[in-house]
């Protein structure tokens, strides 16, 4: 029997990888076999071991590829901020969320995946998972900790509002992916507007006042500027 080439065994693995996809989203990881990833994928259970040691490795590279995407995105989002410019930061707020759930949406059948798997199915994609969630979080929180020597905000625990901040995504995602009851972009005004909201909690009363003009020229805030 000839060898497979490259580009065929380059082929086995994409397909193993798009069954076990939409197979993980649909049973979760636990009920999700490796005979039936095989057999959705049109290959030999000897073919699937001849890619991955096991669901567990294949599950965990799945999930990677797409946290890895999120994350850069989002300090991609960042690094083109300008931190000076309160106006430039609200608008960076809003384009990380709209990248964050837009990404979520895309890769929908991952999102599900790994929201009906449960984290602890795989502990190395916990480790992973929380490792990219404490990245954003520390970042977030050193942009917090210039705020608060600018007198910009003043947050006594800054690191518990970067996780607030972090962790409000999950449900929507839940959500949005589950049962479209919303898109990305309606999850994306969810999240920038508690953000703003729990901002101005945080400001000084001068600094909320110097805020007031240019929260005017930010899209979407009439609601909190007439509460």
């Amino acid at each position: 029997m000839a060898r497979r080439t490259q580009a065929q065994l380059a082929q086995t693995r994409q397909s193993i990888i798009d069954a076990a996809t939409a197979l993980f989203a649909e049973r979760g990881f636990a009920h999700a076999q490796v005979a039936q990833i095989a057999e959705r994928a049109g290959v030999g259970i000897s073919a699937f071991y001849g890619q991955f040691r096991d669901k567990e490795e294949l599950f965990l590279l799945i999930a990677q590829d797409a946290f890895e995407e999120v994350h850069a995105g989002v300090l991609e989002v960042r690094r083109s901020m300008n931190m000076q410019s309160p106006l430039d930061v609200l608008m960076g707020v809003q384009r990380t969320y709209d990248l964050v759930f837009e990404m979520l949406a895309r890769h929908k059948e991952i999102t599900m995946s790994i929201l009906r798997s449960g984290l602890a199915a795989v502990p190395a994609l916990e480790q992973l998972f929380w490792g990219i969630c404490d990245a954003v979080a520390d970042e977030m929180t050193r942009d917090f900790a210039r705020a608060n020597a600018d007198n910009v905000v003043k947050v006594d625990r800054p690191r518990d509002l970067s996780d607030a901040m972090v962790g409000m995504i999950f449900q929507l995602a839940n959500r949005m992916t589950r049962d479209e009851s919303l898109t990305p972009h309606q999850a994306a005004k969810v999240c920038t507007k508690f953000t703003l909201g729990a901002l101005l909690m945080y400001m000084p009363h001068d600094t909320l006042h110097r805020m007031m003009p240019i929260l005017a020229t930010f899209p979407g805030t009439g609601s909190i500027q007439n509460s």
